[in-house]
């Protein structure tokens, strides 16, 4: 380890804290400024932040699970829940979605709402990049920017100028990408459609300082599989 293990924690509610209120700019600006406060050694923790994947301040925070255990468990009453929830390594569906492995860095959880089962995949344990498998894709609207730009206000519930959104298409291999997001506002909503099918889509609600780097994660889901129904 390049610094003391207890530090991690510091580093990463430090970078939430500033990633929170202003754009990554794509280098380690940030984590530069917490080695100045905590008097650590810049050169040795970039090296290493490097050699883990780790290339600017927001995707440090993809290393944050990795670091749980120094975070102590605290044994309080947990309330009935009203949700079951299952991590799951694998996932074949009646309506063609199958993805044999989930692979890394993604994690595939299955919730059991009121007896119905929604799947997500998100980064680690946080809420920041949560990519959720959504049901019939709009494909009459895939060309509509207002359509996208009209359901980024309802799902965000934030009142900005529409001029402030831009819309962007990517395709991927086995993917159409469509993003919808501004300049001065966090939310980044990615609707993701299959070239194979349009029975299923992925939802993806990232921010704007992770964007690049969670975008960049996207492409590891290609391995999901349609399957003949």
């Amino acid at each position: 380890m390049p610094v003391k293990e207890y530090l991690f924690p510091k580093l990463f509610d430090f970078l939430n804290k500033k990633l929170s209120v202003e754009d990554c700019k794509n280098d380690f600006t940030l984590t530069n400024k917490f080695c100045d406060n905590e008097n650590i050694e810049k050169p040795a923790l970039i090296k290493w932040l490097d050699e883990q994947g780790a290339a600017c301040d927001c995707e440090i925070l993809n290393l944050e699970d990795a670091f749980q255990y120094l975070h102590p468990i605290v044994a309080i009453p947990k309330p009935k829940p009203l949700s079951k929830r299952q991590k799951l390594n694998s996932l074949e569906l009646s309506n063609g979605f199958n993805i044999p492995s989930v692979p890394s860095p993604w994690v595939l959880t299955e919730t059991i709402l009121n007896d119905e089962p929604v799947y997500s995949f998100q980064i680690g344990k946080g809420t920041d990049c949560i990519v959720s498998l959504e049901g019939l894709f709009p494909i009459a609207q895939f060309e509509n920017d207002q359509y996208w730009i009209d359901l980024w206000f309802k799902e965000t519930e934030l009142n900005c100028s529409p001029e402030d959104l831009i819309v962007e298409r990517t395709e991927l291999d086995n993917y159409f990408s469509l993003a919808v997001k501004s300049k001065n506002w966090i939310p980044v909503l990615y609707w993701i459609k299959s070239k194979g099918s349009y029975k299923w889509h992925l939802r993806m609600k990232t921010g704007i300082s992770r964007q690049k780097g969670d975008g960049r994660r996207l492409p590891n889901l290609n391995c999901i599989e349609l399957k003949e129904q």
